[in-house]
């Protein structure tokens, strides 16, 4: 507002100025002296403020942050502040002469002669637009111009600000609305990681990035997410013994911006070992913040290029740690999601699916065998001797038991069967596709696989297990409790077949 009120002074103050000259010349001719002598007293005294006036205003002028010109009607700049010339790379001697249209792009220039004609430069006009440096680097800014009347002449006023970290900000906002949002949406895990990282390139060069997590109780970095143009090995290491830069950021919770040297001087002080650390060129620049979460460390994540040592600024440091406190707690909002689904779909034990969930994958499996008129086949698995196994041994090695069956299953079954955990030891596996005849196959397998198991396990007791089959016929179609009533009646039987020859210790 004040700068508006001196450019006002200033204009009314040339403009009477001018009046007095005239009026001055006026009564010389009129040869009125005494008149002349006031008046010409008065012209003197405003004369002074006049120059006090623009004194200040220079003074302000030179003050400001922001560039300000002053420029002929056709853009040519005649005078700029020592903040112009520096904002665009020039010497303020550089910048007399030069047009608008050396500063800003010719779209914006040429409109000047159009603009200047128009009313609305009495009330000045704003806009914004990208400006041009003397090195040709381009930067966004925004620019106000009016059109002032200087001691009888017709002159723009420019003032341009430079956005750029307003712009940075409006970027970075945006960057983490966009993985918070997606952080609370129905994706996975595994594609938020993608997401995170196309998010991020758009603030800064993460051509090459990972994401690496621990776990404390395992003694373990993993690396869920990593792109890299050189490396692809980012194997599951001990946290308490690899000396790699991403462990070295994880164990001081500080973040760290080393090149090619840095990183040998690291090693020779022993922070580090280069043979644990991935692929080094004479260019490389990295940087990694810590993943944190109400100051636990939860990772690291981890920006680097191989063919610009300087790739990286300080100010790249700050922008990671601001982005990485919003990641942590995103990969947070989601664990703890999929963990909540995994509760609610499986069986916290043994990691099949829970009794409710598999018969709710059963009814659809039903369902879609009689839309196809296909076949599929089921299986009720009951572990011989489980109950002695607890009674003798306790029931945290009748947990381990079924862990083994599960594991057993996993391996043996295909990717499209289903494995659920009925309740105590018993099991109900789901063969999409499949009838009968397939069934003497599946348990020569089950078979086999379970010999291996019980001559590695090195116990006093002998896993095995009865198993009863019942299949879905599109031609006979059933329920799922008579699927499920001959599959457990067929597995007893067989049961009270193996009961004479079962060994249990």
């Amino acid at each position: 507002m004040k700068k508006k009120e001196k450019e006002k002074n200033q204009e009314q103050l040339t403009n009477k100025i001018m009046k007095l000259h005239q009026r001055i010349t006026e009564l010389e001719k009129s040869g009125t002296n005494k008149k002349l002598q006031e008046e010409y007293v008065k012209f003197k005294q405003d004369e002074e403020f006049l120059r006090g006036s623009e004194e200040q205003f220079r003074i302000l002028v030179e003050m400001s942050i922001d560039a300000i010109f002053l420029e002929t009607t056709e853009g040519r700049i005649l005078e700029c502040n020592a903040a112009g010339a520096k904002m665009f790379g020039y010497t303020k001697e550089e910048m007399i002469g030069l047009t608008i249209a050396d500063l800003v792009p010719e779209e914006f220039a040429k409109k000047l002669p159009r603009v200047i004609t128009e009313k609305e430069t009495t009330h000045g006009i704003f806009m914004s637009r990208t400006s041009k440096k003397k090195d040709g680097t381009l930067f966004p800014t925004e620019i106000a111009s009016k059109l002032v009347n200087i001691r009888g002449k017709p002159r723009l006023i420019a003032y341009i600000r430079d956005i750029t970290g307003r712009k940075k900000n409006e970027k970075l906002q945006g960057v983490l609305y966009n993985i918070s949002e997606a952080a609370n949406s129905n994706i996975s895990l595994d594609q938020l990681y993608p997401l995170i990282h196309q998010e991020l390139n758009n603030i800064i060069d993460a051509t090459n990035f990972f994401i690496a997590l621990i776990d404390i109780e395992k003694d373990e970095i993993s690396f869920p997410y990593h792109r890299d143009e050189k490396d692809n090995d980012f194997p599951v290491c001990r946290l308490s013994r690899i000396k790699n830069l991403t462990a070295y950021v994880i164990r001081s919770g500080q973040s760290l911006q080393v090149n090619q040297k840095q990183i040998k001087e690291m090693a020779d002080e022993g922070g580090i070992k280069l043979g644990h650390v991935g692929i080094v060129t004479a260019n490389t620049h990295w940087l990694g913040v810590p993943l944190k979460i109400k100051n636990k460390i939860t990772g690291a994540m981890v920006v680097q290029g191989y063919t610009n040592p300087h790739l990286f600024s300080k100010k790249d440091i700050q922008l990671m740690e601001f982005v990485s406190s919003q990641v942590a707690t995103a990969i947070q909002r989601k664990q703890m999601e999929e963990e909540m689904e995994k509760l609610a779909h499986f069986d916290s034990l043994t990691g099949a699916y829970n009794r409710g969930y598999g018969l709710g994958l059963l009814s659809r499996e039903l369902k879609f065998a009689r839309r196809r008129k296909t076949p599929f086949l089921l299986a009720y698995i009951d572990i011989d001797g489980f109950k002695n196994i607890n009674d003798i041994f306790g029931h945290g090695e009748g947990d381990q038991v079924l862990k083994k069956v599960v594991k057993l299953l996993k391996s043996t079954l295909r990717d499209i069967d289903i494995i659920c955990r009925m309740g105590g030891d018993e099991f109900l596996l789901i063969f999409p596709e499949s009838t009968l005849n397939d069934a003497p196959l599946m348990r020569k397998r089950l078979d086999k696989n379970l010999k291996r198991l019980n001559q590695t396990l090195n116990k006093p007791y002998k896993i095995g297990f009865s198993v009863g089959v019942s299949s879905y016929n599109p031609n006979n179609p059933q329920s799922i409790d008579e699927l499920i009533s001959i599959a457990d009646e067929n597995m007893y039987k067989e049961k009270k077949k193996r009961a004479s020859n079962r060994r249990v210790i």
